[in-house]
Order: C-alpha cells, then structure tokens, then sequence
C-alpha cells in the first residue's frame, strides 16, 4: 500500500515527440505607406471631452442677456485630486473656447460610472 491509502497513481506519462514545424517565409517585409488625408490633419481623433475635436452646429445662438437657458455640456471627472484638477481644466478651457458662452446655471450628481473598472464620478451639467 502507498501513502495515499489504497489508491494507486501511475507513473509519469510518457513524452510525446514535438511534431515538426513548418517553414515559412522569412523574406523582410515593408512597411505600407497610406496616402496622406486632403487637409494633412491626423486620422486619430481623442474620444474624451477635453480632447474633443467636435464642433457644435446647433443653430440656435446662446442668450447672453441674462435670460433663459438654451443648451447644455456635460463635463465628468474621477473623485480625486487629479480628477477635479483636470475637470476644472477642461470646463475652464471649454469657456475660453466659446466667448459667446454666458453660463446660467450649473447642476451637480456624483454616481459610479461603469468600465473596466467601477469608480465613483463627479457630473457637471454646464447650462448655458
């Protein structure tokens, strides 16, 4: 009897011969050169907010008398230091860029956002 109790293990299995591997060409290959775009701008294009290249083309213009609201810009950031750094970064850019932008009204929710990973987020709705 082993040590196991009355159970018995086989020895090890035997090994079986790698099978061959095929050749393949191993010629350099070249890199392919695509033709540049008309205006010579980048095919990337930044997805977040503060790399929007977006363009609005509402056709209403905001009031800048002090009276009623007419649109809106969500801003989202983490709950860090870094995170309120870089919101308060973008909503002040985001104003630079649009002079004509009076603010009327600013609303507030923090919640998680879901992704790869669930972290609490701070949500500004901009209404102007």
């Amino acid at each position: 009897m082993s040590q196991y109790g009355s159970q018995q293990f086989p020895g090890p299995r035997p090994v079986q011969p790698a099978r061959p591997i095929p050749v393949q060409d191993t010629s350099p290959i070249g890199l392919i050169t695509e033709p540049a775009t008309p205006s010579g701008e980048s095919k990337i294009k930044a997805l977040s907010s503060a790399g929007s290249v977006r363009k609005d083309q509402y056709k209403r213009t905001p009031y800048v008398n002090g009276t009623g609201v007419c649109r809106v810009r969500t801003f989202h950031g983490k709950l860090s230091d870094q995170g309120l750094e870089y919101l308060d970064n973008a909503i002040n850019e985001w104003l630079d860029n649009h002079p004509e932008v009076e603010v009327k009204f600013v609303t507030s929710s923090v919640g998680v956002f879901e992704g790869k990973m669930r972290e609490p987020a701070l949500v500004l709705n901009l209404w102007y």
